[in-house]
């Protein structure tokens, strides 16, 4: 296995009064939303213009930024666990990609659908759009990162998109692990972490990313770069 301890997006929990708390994180975006606006309009072309030419699409859920990037002439690698990639929306986009030559998907732990050989290599930039923030465990959201960098050349490019200000819509009581559970109607829920912009720029230089630069006044779409010992080279 890529990442030994996942072995499932499902995790389960007690709250403070003993109820089983059920998150699963390929719940967290729904799938019908399109393509992150400032990816598309100004990423993209960002990453045209520094000779990116292979992406990794971590937690790549529905496709939704994996497509434009194929269509654009990108090499894609997309991942996420096989119940993300099973919704409907995403199967039917896997079956119309299962020819492209510059697509593969890797499903936990190691079933690949596509040109297999683009995982052999390593990529040009990665992509973290809502994932760090769904992840219950710190020490797998550590583990994310360590596995983007075995994966990027170095002195390479990560984009991370998050959300903020969701506090206001969350039950204080509904607290779990460092963070709090949505939907608490639902089976199973969804899980959310507040990172403030400066915690996350010290997260990311703890984990050898730079960033580079913003492409939101919001400063929740980051650009980082892949770096040695927490200093540029």
């Amino acid at each position: 296995m890529l990442i030994p301890h996942w072995h499932s997006p499902i995790y389960n929990y007690r709250d403070d009064v003993g109820k089983e708390i059920i998150i699963d994180v390929t719940t967290s975006v729904s799938p019908g939303l399109p393509a992150n606006h400032v990816f598309v309009d100004r990423v993209i072309p960002y990453l045209e213009k520094h000779d990116v030419y292979r992406v990794l699409d971590f937690g790549a859920g529905s496709l939704r930024h994996t497509i434009p990037l194929l269509k654009r002439g990108f090499v894609v690698g997309a991942v996420d666990y096989k119940r993300g990639f099973e919704r409907p929306v995403c199967k039917k986009a896997l079956e119309k990609l299962r020819d492209n030559k510059n697509f593969c998907a890797l499903e936990w732990p190691n079933e690949y659908y596509g040109n297999r050989e683009i995982f052999r290599k390593k990529f040009d930039a990665a992509l973290l759009i809502y994932v760090l923030q769904t992840i219950p465990e710190p020490s797998e959201r550590r583990d994310v990162l360590r596995f983007i960098s075995r994966k990027l050349k170095m002195n390479k490019y990560l984009f991370y998109c998050s959300r903020v200000n969701q506090l206001n819509d969350i039950d204080k009581q509904h607290r779990i692990s460092d963070g709090y559970y949505k939907y608490p109607k639902r089976e199973h829920h969804s899980f959310y972490r507040e990172f403030a912009t400066g915690e996350t720029h010290e997260y990311m230089h703890k984990h050898k990313f730079e960033r580079v630069r913003s492409f939101s006044e919001r400063g929740t779409d980051q650009m980082y770069l892949y770096i040695k010992y927490g200093l540029f080279i």
